[in-house]
């Protein structure tokens, strides 16, 4: 199980997930370490199957969750 929630009002973002769910994050992070790009992650109403529909708690997950990684950003943020 995996799913992303948005929490207090837009200001935070809630991961829950069991071993399976923490072994797809781990797995899709480390495949951008490799090669730096982006992932989808979608539940299987959007086509996936990385997604859990709903949360340990019953509440819809967030559909889509895009994970963009570039060694670039950090030189590129304006909060640095």
């Amino acid at each position: 199980m995996l799913s992303f929630h948005i929490e207090n009002e837009g200001r935070a973002i809630q991961i829950c997930c069991d071993h399976d769910g923490m072994a797809i994050l781990l797995e899709k992070l480390a495949t951008l370490v490799r090669a730096p790009s982006h992932v989808h992650l979608l539940t299987p109403s959007c086509g996936g199957k990385e997604i859990s529909e709903t949360g340990p708690f019953g509440d819809p997950s967030i559909p889509e969750v895009i994970i963009d990684f570039s060694p670039d950003y950090t030189r590129r943020s304006p909060d640095r």
